[in-house]
């Protein structure tokens, strides 16, 4: 009972997020996946992360989790839709803005690089007060390579790293060519890079620390970033058959999504990324488990689009939430972990609400402080996006 209740609780949060101020998009509207909307659903489904990755925790140590696991399914949904944007919203403003690369280190790699560290020296923090409990400790090397940050204390932190580097990708290679469709070929061999080190790096044998690219999630979604970007270069002619098709389509998507999750879950209850301690068949495993899982993510972001195309989203606590969504990311699982024991002595009814208002506070002061350190004029009051 206890579980269904807080999976109907999760669900009334979001609602309470999402639908306010929601209205029908007037059909005169060419744009509707414009920079304002997807950072507050970036907002939104920062959120969703936070009870996916309570469901990631509590999952170790409690075999039934009921309705809850529904948050755990489709947590790589909510990421390939924070790549998906972070792409479309690079390609779209270096099209309309040709100083757009001017200061672009500060404005995009700095942006997160600061909360990175912020975050890694919080985390490195904890597991050296851990250790100090425990009595174990890191060795030099690893003390070293966490210190910078090339080691990962808490693995998720795994995007802010890759998100720095496709950033830094787009800045090398969009002040080199004139052609769209030649940058986001060339994005697209950076992304198969990285997917192939992810598939052959395997998962950390470590419970504390890994190195960067071991792990599904970093390449499981990363595709969504090239894709994103070929959407702000054909948006156009996308959303134009998008509206001649709209109910057809919709009816499509609705059912491939369908059709998709049943799937997924299977593939995810097989375990098919952590074959290989157990069979010579892992690569082919996890192409498998990748090919599914990338097909479920495009049909749930046409599937987005096709409903922005005709609601309109917006309120202060998006906007809110969307400014923070970043941080939020970072943070949200050192307060998951640390207030593990409310869910010890309480259960999800008191965890559930605990987790959420901390880590809105930890994301919050986060990036206030980013903003100090990299001068910006805005702060987490204002009400503007950046």
């Amino acid at each position: 009972m206890e579980k269904t209740i807080a999976f109907y609780g999760c669900l009334i949060v979001l609602a309470g997020i999402l639908f306010p101020g929601m209205s029908l998009r007037p059909k005169n509207e060419e744009t509707f996946f414009d920079r304002i909307a997807t950072k507050e659903l970036q907002g939104f489904f920062a959120v969703f992360i936070i009870f996916h990755h309570i469901v990631v925790i509590i999952r170790t140590s409690t075999p039934y989790l009921g309705l809850m696991m529904n948050y755990y399914y489709y947590g790589i949904l909510a990421v390939a839709f924070f790549f998906f944007c972070s792409g479309f919203g690079l390609l779209k403003r270096w099209m309309s803005d040709k100083e757009y690369l001017n200061g672009f280190m500060k404005k995009r790699v700095f942006t997160v690089l600061v909360p990175y560290f912020i975050c890694n020296y919080i985390y490195l923090t904890e597991a050296l007060i851990t250790n100090m409990k425990t009595h174990t400790h890191f060795s030099f090397p690893e003390l070293i390579g966490s210190f910078f940050g090339f080691f990962l204390v808490n693995a998720e932190m795994w995007f802010a790293v890759e998100i720095m580097l496709l950033y830094i990708a787009f800045r090398l290679i969009f002040a080199k060519i004139k052609k769209p469709s030649v940058g986001i070929l060339l994005i697209t061999l950076v992304v198969a890079v990285i997917m192939l080190t992810g598939l052959k790096s395997g998962h950390s044998e470590s419970n504390v620390m890994s190195y960067w690219f071991q792990g599904e999630w970093w390449y499981n979604t990363i595709l969504m970033f090239p894709l994103g970007m070929l959407y702000a270069y054909k948006e156009e002619t996308i959303n134009g058959f998008i509206r001649k098709a709209f109910i057809p389509l919709t009816i499509l998507t609705a059912a491939a999504l369908a059709v998709c999750d049943y799937i997924h879950r299977d593939l995810i209850g097989k375990e098919i990324y952590w074959t290989e301690s157990e069979t010579l068949n892992d690569i082919p495993d996890k192409l498998l488990g990748l090919s599914q899982e990338t097909i479920f993510e495009i049909v749930f972001l046409l599937f987005i689009l096709l409903i922005m195309s005709k609601v309109r989203i917006g309120n202060p606590v998006l906007k809110a939430l969307g400014k923070i969504s970043l941080e939020i990311i970072l943070t949200n699982y050192l307060v998951i972990h640390l207030l593990r024991f409310v869910y010890v002595k309480y259960g999800y009814l008191v965890y559930i609400p605990a987790v959420i208002a901390g880590t809105l506070l930890a994301a919050a002061v986060i990036y206030m402080i980013k903003n100090i350190v990299l001068e910006r004029k805005t702060n987490f009051f204002d009400g503007k996006i950046q």
